[in-house]
């Protein structure tokens, strides 16, 4: 049973880091009462939804995997462990995104009243939604099949018995009760994993922020239309929004900031489909955080964060020391000793070597004369630039780029057979 419960824990743990509930229990469970975070109990004058469920999961069989879905349309996945009273049940969820005409639709042939249509929608936004139906469900069929073996288990789908007519067998006997679904708590889960998500942008940690942005993905974030394409791109488009706080706190620079910004939302314009507006997300959270670890400035005083971002944003200005002491109205001298004293290096030294890095990019990536890209760098002096290269990174710009082209040729021969 050792391997068995590794595998069990490690399914276990991915579920929940994607917030999708997982039961654990043996017969009887108080545990069951509010397995569906409470919504039969606020919504019924049930007094003993604990009982009525044991009796339910009692009836489930050995080796047999169940899909339930119930009246809601919440879906869970239950069995028994092998050899064992023990169950397993991971829900409530959806397959189908219960909002805008799709709910209306459920409301009215369920015949709801008006008067809990607002908490029915409050509930379903905390419910978690699975984005692709095949992997969830053949997540379970793997898990099935390591317990029980490839042919020593059956699928049994189920509509959850009796509960189906729990909405006609208590129709005009609904309550209203000023306490929310247990399924709000889930929703405060939610923005919670969005707060450590920005704080994790806000960090430079690109592998983090991707980890929570996937567990945000486990919600649908609720929106004004029943497009699915423009929801997902409203999404794409909060987040970027959502993404430019961390950016500013960290100390990246305004004009950074929009200019990934713009670039994004001129992408977010293209997407066709709600695949490409997952992978732009993901793409967006990785963008922020790079320009983040590049252009986060937080340690540095404003004036020399300035000096820092006007350096980067044109290394053909004039960036000496008595343009950016006129520029920014201060003592020449005083600039020099802060600048030295918060970066390591006097102000000069730190603009010679981002052109030198400029050019060291535009030797490997273009076939531009070295003249050009000297003047492109701000050194239109092609022996002074030919000097300052050298003195920094070791080599001329032209054995530079031979070498770098050398590198590229070896990379792309195939190994020898």
């Amino acid at each position: 049973m050792g391997d068995n419960n590794q595998i069990l824990t490690f399914v276990e743990n991915l579920l929940e880091m994607n917030h999708f509930p997982v039961h654990r229990f043996t017969l009887p469970s108080p545990e069951l009462a509010e397995i569906d975070q409470g919504l039969r109990k606020t919504i019924f004058c049930y007094k003993d939804p604990e009982t009525l469920m044991n009796e339910y999961w009692q009836k489930l069989e050995h080796r047999k995997l169940y899909f339930l879905t119930d009246a809601f349309r919440c879906s869970y996945f239950s069995f028994r462990l092998p050899d064992s009273d023990e169950f397993i049940a991971c829900g409530p969820f959806t397959f189908e995104i219960m909002q805008g005409a799709r709910l209306d639709d459920f409301l009215e042939n369920e015949k709801i009243p008006p008067k809990l249509h607002e908490q029915l929608r409050q509930y379903y936004q905390g419910i978690a939604f699975v984005t692709s139906p095949v992997f969830f469900t053949n997540l379970f069929r793997l898990l099935a099949e390591n317990l029980f073996g490839k042919d020593g288990y059956e699928m049994i789908e189920s509509d959850f018995g009796d509960l189906k007519h729990w909405s006609d067998f208590y129709q005009g006997y609904y309550r209203i009760e000023d306490k929310p679904f247990l399924g709000n708590q889930i929703v405060e889960a939610r923005y919670q994993i969005q707060a450590d998500m920005l704080m994790a942008v806000q960090n430079g940690n690109g592998t983090k922020a991707l980890e929570l942005l996937s567990s945000c993905f486990s919600y649908f974030i609720p929106t004004s239309t029943d497009n699915p394409l423009r929801e997902e791109k409203y999404y794409c488009a909060t987040l970027n929004t959502m993404l430019r706080k961390p950016a500013e706190t960290a100390g990246v620079h305004p004009v950074h900031i929009d200019s990934l910004s713009n670039k994004n939302i001129r992408t977010i314009d293209k997407l066709t489909s709600v695949e490409q507006c997952r992978n732009f997300c993901r793409d967006c959270v990785q963008s922020y955080c790079r320009l983040i670890r590049r252009y986060t400035l937080g340690n540095y005083s404003q004036l020399t964060q300035k000096v820092i971002t006007y350096t980067s944003t044109d290394l053909t200005a004039d960036l000496s020391l008595k343009a950016f002491s006129d520029l920014f109205s201060v003592n020449a001298s005083y600039l020099s000793s802060l600048f030295k004293k918060e970066v390591g290096i006097p102000l000069t030294e730190y603009v010679n070597r981002a052109r030198i890095q400029y050019a060291q990019r535009l030797l490997a990536s273009t076939d531009l004369p070295i003249k050009a890209i000297a003047s492109q760098c701000g050194i239109p002096d092609i022996y002074y630039f030919s000097r300052l290269f050298k003195r920094i990174t070791g080599a001329t710009p032209t054995g530079y780029r031979e070498n770098n082209l050398k590198n590229k040729v070896f990379r792309q021969i195939p190994p020898q057979r």
